[in-house]
């Protein structure tokens, strides 16, 4: 495969996952900030007083990553929703929740990812990719980013733990390499 800037990648398959860009009129019209999705803050309310946004719209203040995001997967609008339902009713709490989303393939492969991760700097491999039973681990500066699964959801409980707890694990790299390794005490 060769993409448009040049790089070149051996594969047999290519995934591409496209994505949507929301449709933002409704929310312009009605004076909301927008840039890819209405701009949220960490407690998931808009540029009005008063006024929430949850799902593929919301692009908010992740305090879990220290960044703004943006995620469209229905279990994302689903636990934004039920955030967004107890701070209208007074809880005036952040939106800690971690990223899930997985996408069906087929009948014998379901992918699975916590994240999700901007960059990363490593990639640690988990399981066996021969077998179709894996999970790579992408890591920024010792910290879980994201995880991808294919065949190990266990992993990804793990990952995104770690991930909303931002443990360093640069010490335990060989660890989460091994497949049969228990992670619940990193």
């Amino acid at each position: 495969m060769l993409t448009e800037s040049g790089k070149a990648f051996e594969c047999d398959l290519v995934v591409v996952g496209a994505g949507v860009r929301p449709d933002m009129m409704l929310a312009q019209r009605a004076g909301l900030e927008c840039d890819n999705g209405i701009i949220c803050d960490s407690k998931l309310l808009t540029s009005a007083p008063g006024i929430y946004a949850a799902g593929d719209a919301c692009s908010y203040d992740s305090v879990v990553h220290g960044r703004r995001i943006r995620v469209e997967h229905w279990d994302v609008a689903m636990q934004q929703g039920m955030h967004v339902a107890k701070n209208m009713l007074g809880a005036d709490a952040d939106y800690d929740v971690v990223p899930y989303f997985f996408s069906d393939l087929a009948d014998w492969a379901s992918l699975e990812y916590v994240g999700p991760a901007a960059d990363w700097d490593e990639e640690i491999w988990r399981g066996s990719r021969a077998d179709g039973e894996f999970s790579v681990w992408y890591l920024k500066a010792g910290k879980v980013a994201g995880c991808l699964s294919l065949g190990r959801s266990e992993d990804l409980a793990e990952a995104r733990r770690m991930i909303f707890e931002g443990t360093d694990i640069s010490g335990a790299k060989d660890r989460i390499g091994n497949a049969d390794a228990d992670l619940s005490s990193l």
